[in-house]
């Protein structure tokens, strides 16, 4: 018997039959054309997780009109010229069993219409858009009535291409819908009035009558709605629960309950590791009190034996996932076969790549985005790839090119493989699973792992490869400061924290300010250090996003860290550091402990003896060896050089 009847349990939703309990949350990919529809990218990209045994898929935001996007390359069926697009992808996620729904959408006062098409954004008041400041316009009546008519003509393509169902989006305080719902954004003091339950949610109960006229009554709705917004003056559980049973007469087949509201950080929407698990569970619970349709619950459910809990309690009927379906797209598959699963490590780079890289990528799974492009296919030849450093770039190289067939072997001069993955684990526990499925995929691998080995140039051409691989990681610059011989004084983060240094003294300063100096500080600080984070450069942790950068900063705030910018050290003492902050004067933080933490640079000290030792050989630097750059650039460059072989 499987570990996980419930999850593995087959559903339905409405009319809609599903394999499993598990769906797959709408999230935002940016995979889209440039007039807004699927992709070969978008296709392969779900094609992947349909393949790996998810029961439901749900497109992110889809835009009922094609002028007014959330965002670029976001998807819309806002014309009949774009269902053949949405058919092929329908067709591709049927092929592999799972059923698929877009999120149907309006974007209103959110959307990027104005900077994109020079049209007028519409709100059920005059509000600023959370991504871009500028202000909607107060929706009319009569413009209301027109989005309706555009709300029947989007789900009638919808079911024209094939869709199972749909998933209406009235959640998180933003666009049309959600907009209305949320006390703090909808001023309004007519019919849709903001100050009463029955203004709030008259412009939704429109949509679903629109909706049903459109299409009867057998195609499954599902309505993603905030059990609780977590703001202040947003709307609260119990009236999520009030309003539920009304929301089922008027044609609603399932509820996804979410919770929070949108802003440009997803804060309290998208959660971090130290948020807790289940966050919205007691939100589904009180709606599902009080309904007889399927209630959905999502966030932080990462942990499939958590997820079985929450089905098996009664909780909820079916569970969503995302970020966990973008570690491992085959996690539904491997619950049921006893598979390895690859999971989630909350890194939040997923957000953040939307703003830095205008695409979603996952930090542990290179394929994400790219299923085609870094396909895992049998080489033609089976070649000799010796790899050198046993850190995340490198397992990834070598797990991949032995996957292809070809014979790998590793050499790390550590007694233990991980490299600064290994540190990093301590720092940011979440990291610490993703580290155990790199070690066991090698393990099984068969690959020829050597620990402690010493990789000269010479070394490696005994070995007569075919192809190297360098991940040998980043040197450390250390920066020059009077008095940092004494005896109070470490050197090197990854070193101190990989010698598990811990300071006996009470107040500890870090001249540093990367994401793992910013780690380091709140582990100290959580276990009864007082710590100050002093650096002369402009940003705290400048090779992250905002979105992970802004949660570091609220913990370093909640742990009483102190952070120090534009600051110079002008010496280290015996009674501390010796610092000129910007604009200021000199002055003396007291310090029983300092660590010089250093910056990362590339080394390719190595790389350049190989290439001059073995010029007839294919050598490829990875990782921090290239240009510091966290787990995501090690992961990727290491598949991308594993299946380069």
């Amino acid at each position: 018997m499987s570990d996980y009847p419930h999850l593995l349990a087959p559903g339905r939703i409405g009319s809609m039959e599903l394999r499993n309990r598990i769906v797959m949350s709408p999230m935002e990919t940016m995979y889209g054309t440039s007039d807004g529809l699927p992709s070969d990218r978008t296709r392969a990209y779900f094609a992947a997780r349909a393949a790996g045994g998810v029961g439901l898929i749900t497109l992110g935001a889809t835009g009922i009109d094609h002028q007014h996007p959330e965002t670029p390359g976001g998807l819309h069926l806002g014309t009949d010229e774009g269902v053949a697009a949405h058919r092929a992808l329908v067709e591709e996620v049927h092929a592999h069993g799972a059923r698929i729904q877009p999120q149907i959408v309006h974007a209103g006062p959110d959307g990027l219409g104005p900077e994109m098409f020079g049209v007028t954004s519409l709100g059920p008041s005059v509000i600023p858009s959370y991504l871009t400041g500028r202000p909607s316009e107060e929706i009319t009546p009569a413009q209301i009535g027109a989005v309706m008519d555009l709300y029947k003509a989007a789900v009638r393509r919808a079911r024209e291409a094939g869709y199972d169902g749909i998933e209406l989006h009235a959640a998180h305080g933003y666009m049309l819908l959600g907009s209305f719902l949320a006390p703090q954004r909808n001023r309004r003091t007519d019919d849709y009035r903001g100050d009463t339950v029955e203004g709030r949610m008259r412009v939704v109960f429109q949509a679903l009558a629109a909706i049903r006229s459109e299409v009867g009554p057998d195609f499954p709705i599902t309505l993603r709605i905030s059990g609780f917004e977590r703001v202040a003056g947003g709307r609260p559980m119990y009236e999520t629960a009030q309003v539920a049973p009304s929301l089922v007469a008027a044609g609603v087949d399932a509820f996804h309950v979410s919770g929070g509201v949108i802003d440009r950080l997803v804060t309290n929407m998208v959660n971090g590791a130290d948020d807790g698990d289940g966050l919205n569970v007691g939100a589904a619970a009180a709606v599902k009190e009080v309904v007889d349709v399927p209630v959905i619950a999502v966030g932080r459910l990462h942990d499939p034996a958590r997820a079985e809990q929450v089905l098996a309690d009664g909780r909820a009927d079916f569970v969503a996932m995302a970020r966990p379906l973008l570690a491992d797209p085959e996690l539904p598959a491997k619950l049921r076969t006893g598979g390895r699963v690859r999971h989630c490590i909350s890194c939040e780079n997923c957000i953040d790549s939307l703003e830095m890289r205008f695409s979603v990528d996952c930090a542990v799974n290179p394929r994400t985005g790219k299923e085609t492009e870094l396909a895992i296919t049998p080489a033609p030849v089976a070649r000799h790839l010796v790899v050198i450093g046993g850190g995340p770039g490198g397992l990834e190289a070598a797990r991949v090119a032995s996957a292809r067939g070809h014979r790998v072997t590793l050499l790390e001069r550590e007694s233990e493989l991980g490299g600064a993955l290994r540190w990093a684990s301590v720092v940011h526990p979440a990291n610490a699973p993703f580290l155990d499925w790199l070690r066991s995929e090698v393990a099984d691998a068969g690959i020829d792992v050597r620990l402690g080995a010493t990789a000269g140039a010479d070394d490696v051409a005994a070995l007569t490869p075919d192809a190297v691989v360098v991940a040998t990681g980043a040197r450390t610059a250390l920066p020059v400061i009077p008095g940092a011989d004494l005896p109070h004084v470490r050197h090197g983060l990854a070193a101190a924290v990989a010698d598990g240094w811990f300071p006996e003294g009470r107040r500890v300063v870090l001249l540093g300010a990367t994401l793992a100096v910013a780690e380091l500080a709140e582990h100290l600080a959580e276990r009864g250090r007082y710590v100050a984070l002093v650096d002369p450069g402009p940003e705290l942790a400048p090779e992250f996003g905002w979105k992970r950068k802004s949660e570091h900063m609220h913990r370093l705030d909640r742990l009483g860290v102190t952070v120090h910018l534009r600051c110079e050290v002008e010496r280290i003492t015996a009674a501390g550091v010796v610092v000129v902050p910007e604009g200021g004067s000199a002055r003396t933080l007291v310090a029983d402990a300092v660590l010089v933490a250093g910056v990362p640079e590339p080394d390719l000290a190595l790389y350049d003896a190989l290439v001059a030792r073995l010029p007839d050989v294919p050598v490829t630097a990875v990782g921090d060896a290239t240009g510091y750059g966290l787990v995501q650039k090690a992961v990727e460059d290491g598949a991308r050089a594993g299946v380069r072989v």
